[in-house]
């Protein structure tokens, strides 16, 4: 059974849509901001804010969008769920999801040939046969998208970017914080993307040989990185001091300015298509 809608969040939607339809947006927005102010946990009026700041195709749109314009062979899906985005593989790709808890059939209408690992993305990593075709082709796309905090997305670009194929791309979500409080390691609000948001600043601080740029999607952002270099040590050997020095990183510099810290480029597929042909993306 879900969670009851808070009234203030039902008494605040219902006005800032009666305020956007008569074109008043400021007004509009505002009546969100305020309702957070008196009640922090709104994941409504959380959905609202993001959708009003990030217009255009939202990060489903994207992820069909990648497996169109790519046609990888191998996808690979860490983080799961019901499976709706492992659902968007093609019949032409073999795909991989990893999910220790997986909820419901995620591979109930899945139309590529789908496996699906019901175990953590650490025991996958650890445990992939030396002969499966993960390791020995190489995934073309990955999604990250399993726990939200900052180290764990960190050893998941590391388990992953060892498996990756020549030109291939990955993909981070939850990249772009909304709030500052809901971008915190733990979890206080309904609306939550958690500190995962850390490893782009950290990838373009110490991966200068990758190409990253974070697009401004809704709800919460999704990471693009090209260049990937299974044979990089640098994140593996640095991680028990990548993970100290950005513990205590605040999210209100992010949340300020994401085009700074995140390297924001456009929602518009046009421009990531010549994005990624400037580039060595398969």
């Amino acid at each position: 059974m879900s969670a009851a809608v808070h009234p203030l969040e039902t008494a605040a939607l219902r006005r800032w849509r009666r305020l956007r339809a008569e074109g008043r947006g400021a007004d509009a927005d505002a009546v969100l901001w305020d309702a957070l102010a008196q009640e922090p946990n709104l994941p409504g009026v959380h959905v609202a804010l993001a959708r009003q700041r990030w217009p255009g195709p939202d990060y489903r749109h994207w992820l069909g969008w990648f497996h169109g314009h790519l046609k990888p062979r191998l996808y690979l899906e860490i983080g799961v769920e019901f499976g709706h985005t492992l659902r968007l593989a093609r019949p032409g790709t073999q795909a991989t999801g990893v999910d220790p808890a997986p909820r419901g059939d995620p591979l109930s209408g899945c139309e590529a040939p789908t496996r699906l690992f019901p175990c953590t993305s650490a025991a996958f990593f650890a445990g992939l046969p030396a002969d499966d075709a993960l390791a020995t082709q190489g995934f073309d796309l990955a999604f990250i998208d399993g726990d939200h905090a900052f180290d764990a997305v960190l050893d998941d670009f590391i388990g992953a970017e060892r498996l990756a194929a020549p030109g291939a791309v990955l993909l981070l979500h939850d990249t772009v914080p909304l709030t500052a409080a809901t971008a915190g390691r733990e979890r206080r609000t309904g609306f939550h993307t958690g500190d995962g948001w850390k490893i782009v600043p950290c990838l373009r601080a110490l991966r200068p040989d990758l190409r990253v740029v974070t697009l401004s999607t809704a709800p919460t952002g999704l990471t693009v990185v090209t260049g990937l270099d299974p044979s990089s040590t640098r994140l593996r050997e640095r991680r028990q001091a990548i993970r100290e020095s950005y513990a205590a990183l605040p999210p209100d510099g992010v949340v300020a300015e994401p085009e700074r810290v995140l390297a924001l480029g456009p929602n518009d597929p046009a421009w990531l298509a010549r994005w990624l042909s400037a580039g060595d993306a398969r």
